[in-house]
């Protein structure tokens, strides 16, 4: 599980980065031609970043709300994902790297809600289960 709380982790501080890329970009080149404005782009890179490192925080300590966010963060993560790919690549490079950006987002859903999902998983993350282990560790 820790594993998928530092892949959480490592999306969280790509996107805060992708972020403060943007608000800097917005900055030095602010008549720079896009097809999304740089804040938006930014706000979406704050937004993710923080979603994806409060999940991170939630698996790392065993959280139920941990284990639920995480399913539903990254479902969401990709909608935004290939919505913003449909309606805003402009380019024929873009469309061309859409197969390897699908298998790439196959890859993360499956990884996620596969592990998630398991039985032994589930368990972990069930409240009873966490105020015992805590009682256990105050004795």
């Amino acid at each position: 599980m820790i594993a998928l709380a530092l892949l959480a982790l490592g999306l969280g501080v790509a996107n805060l980065v992708r972020g403060g890329v943007a608000l800097r970009y917005a900055s030095l080149l602010p008549e720079l031609p896009t097809t999304v404005p740089m804040a938006v782009v930014a706000a979406m890179g704050v937004f993710w970043g923080a979603a994806w490192t409060t999940c991170a925080v939630g698996l790392a300590r065993f959280r139920p709300w941990g284990r639920r966010g995480t399913l539903a963060t990254v479902s969401l993560y990709e909608i935004n994902v290939w919505v913003n790919r449909l309606l805003f690549d402009a380019s024929d490079y873009a469309r061309q790297a859409w197969p390897w950006d699908l298998l790439l987002t196959a890859l993360l859903l499956g990884l996620v809600w596969g592990s998630l999902s398991l039985h032994s998983v589930r368990e972990v993350f069930v409240p009873s289960r966490i105020n015992s282990q805590e009682e256990e560790n105050n004795h």
